[in-house]
């Protein structure tokens, strides 16, 4: 019995990672299809681009909005974060609109985004320059504005 449960644990955990392997860095990634934006506020141009994927139920996903909000405030221009979530929207505007600004939006009922780009967990994300490849992937927590200069050398 031990034997079978290790081997179905083991199974899971290479399709979990075949999984997170959809994006490859200096590929283009998927295009990511939001059925609505919140506040009708859909993305502008930018330098770079920094996915976020979210979900309330995790603790972390909330510190990490804060703290890509406030790297969009300091980046001055030169970065925008879209946030992907797949829950209600309005439950997604309590938790985390007020973090809007102009280089910060919000993608609802993006359901599709988690697949397409092999999200296996929260918070994590993808930064892409202007032609939609991928530059950094990894832990939203981890990402920090030496990471953008080190990614687009």
């Amino acid at each position: 019995m031990k034997k079978v449960l290790l081997i179905v644990l083991f199974v899971t955990g290479i399709a979990c990672g075949a999984a997170a392997q959809n994006i490859v860095l200096g590929e283009r990634v998927p295009e990511l299809k939001a059925a609505a934006w919140l506040n009708d506020r859909e993305p502008v141009p930018a330098p770079m681009t920094y996915i976020e994927f979210f979900h309330s139920a995790n603790p972390s996903c909330l510190h990490s909005v804060k703290r890509l909000n406030e790297l969009t405030t300091r980046m001055n221009g030169r970065i925008c974060v879209i946030v992907v979530t797949k829950e209600d929207p309005e439950k997604v505007a309590q938790l985390i609109g007020a973090y809007q600004n102009k280089r910060f939006f919000i993608a609802l009922r993006a359901d599709k985004g988690f697949e397409l780009f092999g999200v296996a967990y929260v918070p994590s994300g993808v930064l892409v320059d202007p032609r939609n490849r991928a530059l950094w992937m990894g832990n939203s927590l981890q990402f920090t504005e030496k990471t953008i200069e080190q990614s687009t050398r």
